[in-house]
């Protein structure tokens, strides 16, 4: 009994310290490159997708270094986004104290996300691999490239 105990609790610690998150039962990871594909106004319910014309995207490459913090890095379409260090908890909180770039002219698909992401403060996944970061007043939703 004691071994099928140990073996339970090792299993669940082993679960508990992997950033894959199974809402869908398809295991997901923050770790990757990501694409920002839509980003929808949380309170008037409206979704905005990037222009047609606009050629270039916001992409962010994440890394994570422990169970709970990580960095990410990426471009909007003017501008470098610097490696920028967030935090993440168990029940999918998300901080993002600080966004380190450039700061040419941005477009307006991304401000979008410039304006957005320092108010990050959940995180899922949906049924199709989305990743969806929730701040303040949008939900931005990412591609896995």
């Amino acid at each position: 009994m004691k071994q099928v105990l140990f073996l339970a609790v090792s299993c669940l610690l082993v679960c508990a310290c992997n950033k894959d998150t199974k809402s869908d039962g398809i295991a997901h990871s923050l770790n990757g490159q990501w694409r920002l594909t839509l980003v929808k106004d949380n309170n008037a319910g409206t979704t905005l997708t990037k222009p047609v014309s606009l050629q270039k995207d916001v992409d962010i490459t994440i890394i994570m270094k422990t169970a709970t913090d990580g960095t990410f890095t990426g471009v909007t379409p003017t501008n470098q986004i610097a490696e920028n260090n967030f935090y993440t908890d168990i029940k999918q909180a998300i901080s993002i104290p600080v966004l380190s770039m450039t700061k040419v002219s941005e477009t307006p698909w991304g401000d979008e996300f410039v304006s957005n992401i320092r108010d990050a403060k959940t995180y899922f996944f949906d049924a199709s691999g989305l990743l969806n970061i929730v701040t303040t007043n949008k939900t931005l939703g990412f591609v896995k490239q």
